[in-house]
């Protein structure tokens, strides 16, 4: 696959000419894989450029179109070979061949901090704990008009010394719709970072995308990191191999912790995380009824209305084996007043939890930074959040979100707390 890259003063567009081998028919690089079909048409973003570092150029090219890669890339200008080299994190299932690498181009390195916003609860907890990040806001184009969307009032009212939205088709180029993989969510902040000097990409992924399987169950990604590289996703060391690291501050966060940073902005309207209504919340649909739960529990003034969440999709993902977030459920069932029986019956069989993890922070999370950036941004975290205790993490590292599961009877809660005094 050959890349071709071009930008003007408001426009900057990326072009894959697909070559034998190649495939418009590829597995979404995130989740279970979904199969999806690449329409043809360019990658166009409402910047111009002014420059772009060729590793970054580089990785925005794998990021968007990796899915449909054959044999060989060759990149619009020659790339060094710490990008390759990090392709060949034996993690990545297609391997290729790289075919202009110049081992003469220095290093990307960059002095702030961009935050890749999506306007909801755990982007806006980035926020709030580094209001010096530079905001960038992908807006998305479909079929040639733009997505309607709340956040983009938002930042554009910060002004562009603070912040920017920047429109793209990227989402929607091919079927079904969605981005081709979850670091294409960093694209637009990619390509901006040459530009503004990031030396640091900041997201909002909470504990639950990083050490519950989206809250299903445990994963040891501390082990991970023997094979996934120093953040334990091979994806993300990617990027930390060629200069610009992402971490998400909150990765060690419950989404309780994360609800509670990010109140007052939700309180003047800042915050949008439905799919409906331009992200405004619905209240009637499986995410805002676990956001009003969660809300429950952190906020006492937090009153729902919890009448509408009785129908059908609710039921369906208040049933699920395993539990989808599971941990949050479990947690706020005892602890939310005036829970309807629709929702506590339907939480039956959910592993209980003894202490309160998930109000804390697993510190162990932040060695997950890069380096250079560790120290200010640990500093800052635990600054906000507390962190857990090892009776704490060790009863989170027990964390199954199946129906029935056994977790810890009061006994073995008990012997554990012996153990960790």
């Amino acid at each position: 696959m050959r890349f071709e890259f071009a930008s003007s003063e408001n426009r900057t567009v990326l072009r894959a000419v697909f070559e034998e081998g190649d495939r418009t028919e590829g597995q979404r690089a995130e989740g279970a894989g979904t199969t999806i079909v690449y329409s043809g048409d360019d990658i166009e973003f409402d910047y111009g450029v002014t420059a772009v570092h060729p590793d970054l150029l580089g990785l925005l090219c794998l990021i968007i179109f990796y899915p449909f890669v054959g044999d060989r890339v060759v990149f619009p200008v020659p790339v060094s070979p710490r990008l390759e080299e990090a392709f060949r994190n034996p993690n990545f299932k297609r391997q290729f061949s790289f075919d202009n690498v110049d081992s003469s181009i220095e290093a990307y390195s960059g002095s702030s901090m961009a935050l890749a916003f999506g306007g909801g609860i755990d982007s806006s907890a980035v926020r709030t704990m580094f209001p010096e990040a530079y905001v960038v806001h992908e807006a998305h184009w479909r079929e040639g008009r733009l997505v309607p969307a709340g956040t983009h009032r938002v930042v554009n009212d910060m002004g562009l010394d603070r912040g920017r939205v920047v429109a793209t088709n990227q989402r929607y180029v091919s079927k079904p719709g969605g981005w081709h993989g979850w670091t294409c969510s960093l694209a637009t902040a990619l390509l901006l970072a040459t530009d503004h000097d990031f030396g640091i990409i900041l997201m909002g992924t909470p504990l639950g995308g990083t050490l519950l399987k989206a809250g299903t169950g445990y994963f040891d990604r501390f082990r991970a990191r023997g094979w996934h590289g120093v953040t334990g996703n091979f994806w993300q060391s990617a990027f930390n191999a060629v200069g610009i690291p992402v971490f998400s501050p909150v990765c060690g966060a419950s989404a309780f912790l994360t609800m509670g940073l990010s109140l007052d902005l939700i309180r003047s309207g800042e915050v949008f995380y439905c799919t409906e209504q331009g992200g405004h919340a619905c209240h009637q649909c499986p995410k805002c009824c676990r956001r009003d739960i969660i809300r429950a529990v952190v906020d006492p003034g937090h009153r729902p209305q919890w009448a509408p969440y009785d129908n059908q999709a609710v039921h369906a993902y208040l049933s699920q084996d395993p539990q989808s977030q599971g941990h949050l459920l479990s947690y706020a069932r005892p602890r939310v007043d005036g829970l309807p029986r629709f929702i506590r019956s339907s939480l039956k069989g959910l592993q209980k939890i003894r202490s309160d993890w998930p109000m804390r922070v697993h510190a162990g999370t932040l060695d997950f930074c890069d380096d250079r950036w560790r120290p200010a941004i640990s500093q800052r975290v635990l600054e906000h959040l507390d962190p857990m205790g090892p009776t704490e993490i060790a009863e989170l590292e027990t964390w199954n979100g199946a129906r029935q599961a056994r977790g810890l009877g009061a006994g073995r809660f008990a012997r554990m707390l012996r153990r960790a005094a």
